[in-house]
């Protein structure tokens, strides 16, 4: 990839600009370039494809989740500021990967971006710096149509680096990809911007020098088209980003975890000291606003049963640890089933990188520091010991990975619940992790945890990848006679018909001795609180029959059910009169 950094003849140069009088705070306004619905580049790259592999690929505005079904696929769909992915089956039967072709405006020439830097470097102010990326990109913009000017036939730039012209001369039909590619590489993170930018991927990774591969929502694992041609490109990209994004890397400091721009959470690992294959990094995708229960529920990573029965644990202040393993889907359950907590409860998130994203209002925000120094560093252990002091409602925690897991624990012996996920397959290895160093919580206390809740990454009895809930287990106590820990499984999932099944009435110790205690419900009325459950279900199955997925919508009639009472919610739901 080739790079563009500004070459300046002054010191400590930066983009900005003057404010003066009224305007001085004035926003400025960013617009997206407008490349057309069907660029000619486009219309070029479709043209080459129809006869490389014999047939039209589709275009679709937005992808349609049967494709996930699909076991052949050619679609071209856009993901903003000119730039289009082609994700297609590759005729060749020993390629193993399906295809990710980024498709992006013509890339200018590196004469060209020379003789735009020179202009731009007498142009930039160096007095102020702008205070965010959107206003950055602004001001470049304005810079690039300041230092050129269009003409109608394409200069000969080699000739013109030594003239070192005020004005470049830009072809007029090339000056939107001129745009794009200074804005790309000076504002947006290079090569990984049309990746960033795409809200289908959820992994995006590179090994080293080669191609970057993705995991596609739909599509599944894929080789893009853009990648790194040796390792010294790469090397100084994953040095230049590191920068960016304020967590400078170095053979010193080879591994670096950190969170993009966008939000989403990367690792990098610098060198061929660590690495035998040189350096490399992966990004996990955050969404800027969460999945929502609803549209879970419609994917079938648990049922409608599931999700009424943790509205109300969380509504009455249960501790949950989302246990599984890797890309299991952990932190996009937390997130989904914190819209459960009440809405005016106040909430602490405490995070190495921030990926919790919650819609409550009174929501404090808390993320560790690294900084490579003890003195300095301020951890997940000092930030759950300060939330204690912060008389929380909720306490959530990214991932419990250490110490703090001990602390964790004293905060919900102390009435405060905990939400957090955990590395964990099954309830055995739980236990393992939770008793042993560096975590540590004496066996007797892990009833302090009310709900154990498992998933997993499987595969369906269609044959594709999905996430299932595997299990939800109630932590009754410790047992003194067998030295264990006695839980009840209260849902399983079925693997043959990829359903969850209930233990059923009578079977649920947390509704029957807390929550129900909790009401004032005596044992002869418990099947008021069952009769509950049942229309909490019906109501979030309502929800997702009606196609009310959008996470504000979803978290909007959660409130209305809490405001009303569930029986009103659902009451007005059924005839269309909730307003959401």
């Amino acid at each position: 990839m080739a790079s563009l950094r500004l070459r300046t003849r002054r010191p400590k140069i930066g983009f900005g600009i003057r404010r003066r009088g009224k305007g001085a705070e004035k926003k400025i306004e960013v617009k997206e370039i407008d490349f057309g619905e069907r660029p000619k580049y486009l219309e070029d790259y479709i043209a080459k494809v129809r006869e490389e592999l014999g047939e039209e690929p589709q275009l679709m505005e937005k992808l349609d989740p049967s494709l996930k079904q699909q076991k052949k696929f050619n679609v071209i769909y856009p993901i903003g500021g000119g730039v289009f992915i082609h994700a297609y089956t590759p005729p060749d039967p020993n390629e193993a990967f399906n295809i990710y072709s980024v498709v992006e405006p013509p890339r200018p020439s590196l004469e060209l971006f020379r003789l735009i830097d020179e202009a731009l470097a007498d142009v930039i102010s160096g007095e102020e710096v702008p205070r965010s990326a959107e206003e950055k990109r602004a001001i470049l913009m304005k810079l690039i149509d300041d230092v050129i000017e269009t003409v109608n036939e394409e200069p000969d730039y080699k000739a013109l680096l030594e003239k070192r012209p005020r004005k470049v001369p830009v072809k007029a039909d090339f000056v939107n990809y001129l745009k794009y590619h200074i804005i790309r590489d000076k504002v947006g993170v290079g090569i990984l911007e049309p990746f960033l930018r795409d809200p289908y991927l959820e992994d995006i990774t590179c090994d080293g020098v080669g191609p970057i591969y993705v995991v596609h929502k739909y599509f599944g694992n894929m080789k893009s088209t853009l990648g790194f041609n040796n390792a010294e490109e790469l090397d100084e990209f994953v040095l230049k980003l590191s920068e960016k994004i304020g967590k400078p890397i170095s053979h010193a400091r080879p591994v670096v975890d950190a969170t993009l721009p966008d939000g989403s959470r990367i690792n990098i690992v610098y060198g061929s000291d660590v690495s035998l294959r040189g350096s490399n990094f992966t990004i996990r995708r955050v969404a800027k606003i969460p999945i929502s229960v609803i549209q879970l529920i419609k994917w079938g990573t648990f049922d409608e049963r599931i999700a009424a029965y943790m509205w109300m644990m969380l509504r009455e202040g249960m501790s949950v640890f989302i246990c599984g393993e890797t890309a299991s889907g952990k932190t996009t359950s937390l997130n989904a089933l914190a819209a459960f907590i009440k809405p005016t409860a106040k909430i602490v998130t405490i995070e190495d990188t921030a990926e919790v994203v919650l819609p409550h209002p009174n929501w404090t925000r808390e993320l560790t520091r690294d900084t490579g120094k003890p003195e300095s560093s301020v951890t997940m252990f000092d930030l759950l010991k300060a939330a204690l002091r912060q008389r929380p409602n909720y306490i959530i925690v990214g991932e419990i990975r250490g110490a703090e897991g001990n602390i964790a624990f004293q905060a919900m012996q102390t009435g405060h619940p905990v939400m957090s996920t955990f590395h964990a397959a099954d309830l055995t290895r739980l236990i393992q992790r939770l008793t042993n160093p560096p975590i540590s919580v004496p066996k007797t206390n892990l009833d302090s945890l009310n709900i154990a809740w498992f998933q997993s990454a499987v595969y369906t009895k269609t044959g594709l990848l999905a996430r299932r809930v595997i299990t939800i287990n109630e932590i009754i106590g410790y047992d003194p006679a067998t030295d264990g820990i006695a839980a009840i499984p209260v849902f399983t999932w079925d693997p043959i018909n990829d359903r969850f099944v209930f233990a059923g009435r009578g079977a649920s110790y947390l509704l029957e001795e807390k929550i129900a205690t909790m009401r004032g419900i005596s044992k002869k009325d418990i099947k008021i609180i069952y009769d509950e459950l049942d229309m909490r279900a019906r109501y979030l199955r309502l929800l997702a029959e009606k196609n009310i997925v959008e996470y504000p919508k979803v978290f909007k009639a959660i409130v209305s059910a809490d405001r009303l009472g569930i029986e009103k919610a659902l009451k007005l739901l059924e005839e269309g009169k909730l307003e959401l």
